[in-house]
């Protein structure tokens, strides 16, 4: 047990403007020892500089950003030993996002990539057990789409969070109508462990009101990652309300829909500090209370087509030698939807029968979640014949192997505003993709 002296100078908040119940008191007092004290008093001093009011109960699972034992990034083993040791965990499941990039039999990198980052996660596999202890739903539960059927973690409407995956968070905030400000890591494990977090900001109906309009004036629909891109380097920061997406998408939430705004708020999230949008006649909170979410001085913004053909020119820059042929494409990033992944290869296997060929020119990973691959491949004859063509399947990620500078200066494409963010690959949109995967040849010769 601690001293008491410990124990005083841990609970002795002087001006403390956050109202505590008896029971966190009590854990601030030491009542449930000492290292649950330290949980409480951090969530407690984060709250203070939210500007909090009170701690509030969590009542949806949880998704945790840091998947990965990277050092000086994850949590420390001796901070996680200290909570298994107390024989604590999460008061609620929680998902993950994509495992470390240690998928070298589908990835297939060169011998010295390959042994950097085996040395970078060296300790992976302790920190996978770790976190196994402390309430990781499953083995399997290792996404950065967690929402997907075949990974089920959907939060309801009006769910509490404490979430810290921005991709994840602004599509739970915006397209689910759950409630999480977009939390560090460590903060979201030691949040779920209290089975609270600070009520402010993205939690409260005022901090969900918008403070610009954006309208969507383009002749026809922009790609999701190329928009939310536009959009998050327009608004920076604070609650967007959309307006002229329904023009193309129909109100409310298809299937189709749900895609198209996780690719576009994964990209929003990527460029700017927005946790949460509305879109006019699409979104729940935008269905309810249409125009009244605005504020009355909020700030208006036009997106046309000018815009997006401006981003979409600076985003095929990327590579140091422009002349490269493309070594590899990596699609998936964020993970994709059993409807993407069906997508992908319809696509990909009619433009390879429509020029009378039977392989890609160019080696390409699709991800997604373990649980989306193993219903994809359900379909035995699609799956094998993406196989044949020589398209690999992953399910870990790869913003994680390339932001670690590790394979650099390789020549990549995607068609993922984010994975571009964090990279050198050359973007590409879906469609101009295709049909470089199958001809391995950049249009125009750029």
């Amino acid at each position: 047990m601690p001293s008491k002296k410990r124990l005083s100078r841990l609970t002795s908040f002087e001006n403390l403007k956050l109202k505590l119940t008896e029971g966190e008191q009590s854990i601030l007092d030491g009542q449930q020892g000492q290292t649950m004290q330290r949980v409480l008093k951090t969530l407690v001093l984060y709250g203070e500089a939210l500007g909090a009011e009170r701690l509030v109960e969590l009542n949806g699972d949880g998704h945790f950003v840091i998947a990965w034992a990277t050092p000086g990034i994850a949590p420390s083993f001796k901070m996680l030993d200290e909570l298994i040791d107390a024989g604590l965990k999460t008061k609620l499941p929680f998902t993950l996002d994509p495992s470390a990039p240690l998928d070298f039999e589908n990835w297939r990198l060169r011998p010295e990539q390959e042994r950097l980052l085996e040395e970078m996660y060296r300790d992976q596999g302790r920190y996978d057990e770790k976190i196994l202890q402390l309430g990781l739903r499953d083995r399997d539960a290792y996404s950065c789409n967690p929402f997907d059927p075949e990974v089920g973690n959907l939060p309801e409407k009006g769910s509490i969070l404490a979430w810290s995956e921005s991709a994840c968070a602004i599509y739970a905030n915006s397209v689910l109508g759950a409630r999480t400000n977009i939390n560090g890591a460590i903060i979201d494990l030691l949040s779920y462990i209290a089975g609270k977090t600070p009520l402010a900001g993205l939690l409260m109906d005022e901090g969900r009101q918008a403070d610009s309009l954006v309208e969507i004036t383009t002749e026809e629909l922009p790609l999701p990652q190329l928009l939310g891109t536009v959009i998050g380097m327009k608004v920076l920061d604070g609650v967007p309300y959309i307006t002229g997406l329904d023009r193309f998408l129909g109100k409310g939430l298809s299937d189709g829909t749900k895609d198209y705004l996780r690719e576009m708020g994964a990209a929003c999230a990527t460029y700017s500090a927005v946790g949460l949008f509305h879109v006019e006649n699409i979104t729940p909170e935008a269905v309810e209370q249409g125009s009244d979410l605005l504020l009355p001085d909020y700030t208006r913004f036009q997106i046309d087509d000018k815009a997006i053909r401006k981003l979409e020119g600076t985003f095929s820059d990327g590579w140091p030698d422009r002349d490269a042929k493309p070594e590899k494409c990596f699609i998936g990033c964020p993970h994709l939807s059993l409807r993407q992944l069906n997508w992908w290869s319809e696509k990909i296997l009619k433009r390879l029968e429509s020029q009378n060929k039977n392989r890609l020119a160019v080696e390409t990973i699709l991800c997604a979640a373990p649980g989306v691959i193993e219903k994809y491949r359900s379909d035995r004859m699609t799956y094998e014949g993406m196989l044949d063509v020589g398209v690999r399947f992953s399910t870990s990620c790869a913003e994680t192997l390339y932001e670690g500078e590790v394979c650099t200066g390789d020549a990549i494409i995607t068609n993922s505003s984010k994975l571009k963010a964090y990279s050198t690959a050359r973007f590409f949109p879906d469609e101009e993709l295709v049909g470089i995967l199958v001809d391995g040849v950049i249009p125009g010769g750029d």
